[in-house]
């Protein structure tokens, strides 16, 4: 079944491919592409439309384009380049309103010089060992993941996503899968399909079976 499509699926902020290992292991072939350095002052659909370039769907096998907290907003908008036969967006969110309670901190972050996300990976580990709950190893990846990432793809990140402006939807079937408690984009702002009882942000760690099941059965019902 899931060989009749292709899954390109993006990552979270300060992750990378790591981050959707637990699907990379049910879902044969599923590509995590890189990211690529943004250009400056660059929106998120501007930077969206030139990741798709660099983006190979097979021509023969319908895409499912998917991805988790900013790289669920990414695929969004990449969306209108690919053309794929549908979206999986986990943790994420394509309205101006389900970010609104982040936007007080856009003059903030414009002012965040890249250098000041070495401070917070030195913080990182006790952080998260103190605010997430997670298991040990789901927080060490988590860690370790943010450490390596590029802190000036961060900083252009944070600032893009909080001035974005989402594109129109993509008249393509939609599965949105979120947390019920996550605290990063609060279920009540976003309209969902599956809701995960327990899941915080990252469910597609922390709960993997429950959302690769939810991926699954929307898969076979495309299938059909």
């Amino acid at each position: 079944m899931v060989a009749s499509f292709q899954l390109i699926f993006l990552p979270g902020l300060g992750g990378d491919a790591r981050m959707l290992a637990p699907q990379a292991s049910v879902f044969e072939g599923l590509v995590v592409p890189p990211w690529i350095e943004p250009e400056r002052r660059e929106s998120l659909p501007e930077y969206s439309a030139r990741l798709a370039r660099t983006v190979a769907p097979r021509p023969d096998v319908p895409l499912i384009l998917g991805g988790v907290s900013l790289g669920g907003m990414v695929a969004y908008e990449m969306s209108r380049h690919l053309n794929p036969k549908a979206l999986v967006l986990i943790s994420t969110c394509y309205t101006r309103e389900a970010l609104a309670h982040h936007r007080r901190w856009l003059p903030l972050v414009r002012r965040l010089p890249p250098a000041s996300f070495g401070l917070a990976k030195w913080l990182a580990r006790p952080a998260v060992r103190l605010a997430s709950g997670w298991p040990v190893e789901i927080r060490k990846l988590a860690v370790d993941m943010f450490r390596r990432s590029d802190s000036r793809f961060m900083s252009w990140a944070l600032a893009a996503l909080l001035d974005w402006h989402p594109s129109r939807p993509p008249e393509v079937p939609i599965l949105q899968i979120h947390g019920r408690r996550d605290r990063v984009i609060p279920v009540g702002r976003v309209e969902v399909d599956r809701v995960i009882p327990d899941g915080g942000h990252l469910i597609n760690l922390t709960h993997p079976a429950e959302v690769n099941r939810c991926v699954e059965s929307f898969l076979e019902k495309l299938a059909l």
